[in-house]
């Protein structure tokens, strides 16, 4: 019983170190690094990925928006998903937040925004 015990509590060790190196590799780059887009003016683009995600100035971002099917068939998604537009961190801002400027396209707040490999 102890031997079980033992063996559980070093799994979950050795798990828990795993994860916590996981924010430097390709997987949490591609699969974790995804925001939104919280404010859009002729003044400033905040979007919110910060230093606690990993996001680094120069980092570029596709930004992405959703659209609803009105009336989608039973089992399809009801989403569309269209690339407006690209941005690049040009600071960050704190844990949470980073500034942006517009590469390309036509964003809007409340638009994703994703890591480009």
């Amino acid at each position: 019983m102890m031997k079980t015990l033992n063996v559980k509590i070093l799994l979950i060790f050795v798990f828990g170190l795993f994860l916590a190196g996981c924010s430097n590799t390709p997987f949490y780059h591609k699969n974790m690094m995804r925001g939104q887009v919280v404010e859009q003016s002729a003044g400033r683009t905040l979007i919110c990925i910060g230093a606690k995600h990993g996001a680094k100035v120069g980092q570029k971002y596709s930004v992405i928006r959703f659209h609803e099917e009105i009336a989608p068939s039973e089992g399809d998604d009801p989403y569309t998903i269209e690339k407006v537009g690209t941005v690049q961190i040009t600071k960050i801002v704190n844990d949470h937040f980073a500034t942006v400027k517009l590469l390309s396209g036509d964003i809007e707040a409340k638009d994703m925004v994703e890591l480009e490999e």
